[in-house]
């Protein structure tokens, strides 16, 4: 299919290569078959939330399952779905269900409910007996419940023993009060940080509703990092922040080299890509990331040869940090 100004996109832009780096939140309004049949190039999976399945006449449903299916997305369950069945003694019964209805992603959760390991392990293995996709979800729904870093790490790696194709972290369709997510819908970072060290960002998705959440990750974590709960309406926004075809992403996807290092070095790294030389203090500022953070990234980026460190000639004790391929040197 020929692009608009197809000679203006970049040449790294993967289409349809990322598309499974994004779940779009079915909420069954107006408008979801439409940007499927405009931006299904961007979309990997559409999940239909939690219950919402119930409500429909079953033609209905096997239409609107259908419409995404014949355009190459996946179908996903919302997790909420299977906590139902399963809180009803009808596990099975639902996942047959599911197959039958052209769903070809289960997703699994224990946002509400605890499901025991035997029943977990059921699931995973009717997933992938049927050739069916599985994703497994970390987190509580309830604001007032959460777990701590430590157990949704440890949920994490039993998760992973699924062998699922993705591991989403909880962030509800509000994208605030819920495991990364402070109550006003900041991400806190050490929890992001601490779940990458622990497990394969190839397999984690961070559900991130909120457009200013998906920008923000975009620009810590890379273009290529996968966000769930994509509002339909957000689903152009976010691959044009993806490729860097907004403003606060703008030159992104050319000034970020391959840096084999933890987030917050990436941001820095983008960060004195597009702003120029810092001081420490400068930079500490301007990102929001925690002195002993920031220092301990820099010595990455200059072991890495991306950075380059100076002093300052008016004042021999501080340092400047510059980066050595960017923007600014184009």
């Amino acid at each position: 299919m020929q692009k608009f100004l197809g000679d203006l996109r970049l040449a790294e832009i993967p289409v349809p290569g990322r598309r499974d780096r994004t779940m779009v939140l079915d909420r069954l309004a107006y408008g979801a078959e439409e940007t499927a049949d405009m931006l299904g190039d961007f979309i990997g999976t559409v999940k239909i939330g939690w219950g919402l399945p119930l409500l429909l006449d079953e033609k209905v449903l096997l239409r609107r399952v259908g419409h995404f299916r014949t355009r190459g997305i996946h179908v996903s369950n919302g997790g909420t779905l299977l906590e139902t069945a399963i809180s009803r003694g009808k596990a099975m019964q639902c996942l047959a269900r599911l197959r039958e209805a052209r769903f070809d992603t289960i997703e699994l959760s224990e946002g509400i409910i605890d499901i025991p390991e035997r029943l977990k392990r059921s699931v995973a293995e009717f997933a992938h007996s049927n050739g069916l996709r599985l994703n497994v979800e970390v987190g509580k729904k309830n604001p007032g419940a959460q777990l701590s870093l430590d157990e949704t790490v440890e949920r994490i790696s039993s998760s992973a023993d699924l062998e699922p194709d993705m591991i989403i972290i909880e962030g509800r369709e509000t994208g605030t009060g819920v495991e990364i997510y402070d109550g006003a819908g900041n991400i806190k970072w050490d929890w992001v940080e601490r779940i990458l060290e622990e497990c394969d960002s190839g397999i984690v998705m961070f559900e991130a509703p909120m457009e200013r959440q998906q920008t923000e990750m975009i620009m810590r974590l890379g273009p290529d990092v996968a966000l769930g709960n994509v509002s339909v309406t957000s689903v152009g926004a976010l691959e044009t922040q993806r490729n860097g075809l907004r403003g606060d992403t703008f030159g992104y996807s050319q000034v970020m080299p391959d840096l084999r290092s933890g987030p917050a070095s990436k941001f820095i790294y983008y960060i004195l890509s597009t702003r120029g030389a810092m001081d420490q203090t400068r930079i500490v500022r301007t990102t929001g990331v925690n002195r002993r953070t920031v220092q301990k990234s820099l010595e990455n980026l200059i072991r890495a040869g991306v950075v380059t460190e100076t002093r300052d000639q008016h004042d021999l004790r501080r340092r400047i940090y510059t980066c050595s391929h960017g923007l600014r040197e184009q």
